[in-house]
């Protein structure tokens, strides 16, 4: 991997990108003072106060595992799940109903979700849910089964990779 584009934000690109980020997250904890873009392999990520926190995924601006081990993940809706998700989900696996202990916030299907570890209160992944939160509660209390989120950003998948080489 390869850092192949890193600049500071101009203070209208700031704005704008904070302008965005705050209508897609409205509780996110961070000032725009000082942010970065970088290239990294074709992934472009935007560091905010020399954490790289989100980065963009077709058009969409998804939130780092980094940005959510900084600065905790309350501002994001969450799916808070058992040791055993939590590991398989920290691998790269998608979210089983089974594992999730319960559902934390609002959200629609697709929208991006959070999926903490029960036990330790950490964030092991960034998935997006396949179905609204009403649905996925009633699945957790009726016990079914099945897939209610996708994982799309875990420790040690590229986009992990690309924040590690930048700081």
């Amino acid at each position: 991997m390869r850092v192949t584009r890193r600049h500071p934000l101009s203070k209208k690109e700031r704005k704008r990108l904070s302008e965005r980020v705050k209508s897609l997250y409205p509780g996110i904890p961070l000032a725009f003072d000082e942010a970065e873009l970088a290239v990294v392999d074709g992934i472009t990520i935007y560091i905010v106060d020399g954490v790289p926190c989100l980065y963009e995924e077709e058009e969409d601006l998804i939130p780092t595992l980094r940005c959510l081990l900084k600065h905790g993940a309350s501002w994001l809706p969450r799916l808070v799940v058992d040791r055993g998700a939590a590991k398989a989900v920290a691998r790269g696996a998608d979210l089983m109903a089974p594992g999730v202990r319960r559902v934390e916030g609002e959200f629609e299907a697709g929208n991006v979700v959070a999926i903490v570890d029960e036990q330790t209160g950490a964030a092991v992944a960034v998935a997006r849910a396949l179905e609204n939160a009403a649905v996925i509660r009633e699945k957790v209390k009726s016990r079914s089964k099945g897939k209610v989120a996708e994982n799309i950003h875990h420790v040690g998948d590229d986009v992990w990779e690309a924040c590690t080489l930048l700081g």
